[in-house]
């Protein structure tokens, strides 16, 4: 009997061990599927989120009843809107690694911000404003308005576009630091990026003439340095 009993115990033990081992198997086997899904999950996560488009905010300067400078025949608010905004339009629209939008032409940065308490007070801290302006009463060439003591890489490029085509203002030699202007002032104190450049004198004849003749390649030459993309 004895014989018999460890004989039976041994034979129910046989019996259990292929059905142990297959759970165990089955088990591992899951555990190996749930961790090769997350990291198939996650890798599928991180792919999903492509890298975030940097934004420019593009404004021409005064409007909305606020002409700016006068010079040869034509406004400072006039000018930028007639020749400088349709050719800036055509060549943002030609740019794949930022996303470039326009302040209503129909409005004014300046006045908004100012005395109605929108304009850059509403602006995501993350974008960069470019805001572009005519020099007076007199002079010649154009500069960047700098919200840093020194210019940054994107301030450079668009001094050499002005440089290239209108050329520069010697009283400036391409740059000027300023902390007087209450607008910009509101963007800097909000941790906002921006550079104002005055493309030239609208009391210059020969810089307006200049600002005219090559306004389609300034306006693709601004872009690519606001952007640092070249523009096939």
């Amino acid at each position: 009997m004895k014989h018999n009993w460890k004989m039976g115990f041994v034979a129910g033990i046989m019996l259990l061990l292929p059905l142990v081992l297959a759970t165990t198997t089955l088990t591992t086997a899951n555990a190996a599927n749930k961790t090769t899904t997350s990291k198939t999950a996650k890798k599928a996560k991180a792919k999903a989120k492509p890298k975030a488009k940097k934004h420019y905010l593009i404004v021409m300067g005064h409007g909305a009843g606020d002409p700016g400078a006068r010079g040869n025949g034509t406004t400072e608010a006039t000018f930028l809107r007639k020749h400088m905004l349709p050719q800036l339009r055509k060549y943002a629209k030609k740019v794949k690694g930022s996303t470039i939008t326009f302040y209503n032409p129909k409005k004014n940065l300046v006045s908004d911000t100012l005395y109605h308490h929108k304009g850059s007070y509403k602006l995501n801290k993350k974008t960069t404003v470019i805001m572009f302006h005519l020099d007076a009463p007199a002079g010649h060439g154009g500069h960047v308005i700098i919200h840093k003591k020194h210019p940054t890489k994107r301030d450079r490029r668009l001094a050499k576009v002005i440089k290239k085509y209108v050329g520069l203002n010697r009283a400036y030699n391409g740059f000027s630091y300023r902390t007087n202007l209450r607008n910009c002032n509101v963007l800097r104190h909000r941790g906002i990026d921006y550079s104002l450049v005055e493309s030239g004198f609208i009391t210059n004849k020969n810089d307006v003439k200049h600002l005219k003749k090559h306004m389609a390649k300034i306006a693709k030459a601004d872009i690519e340095a606001i952007t640092n993309e070249k523009i096939k």
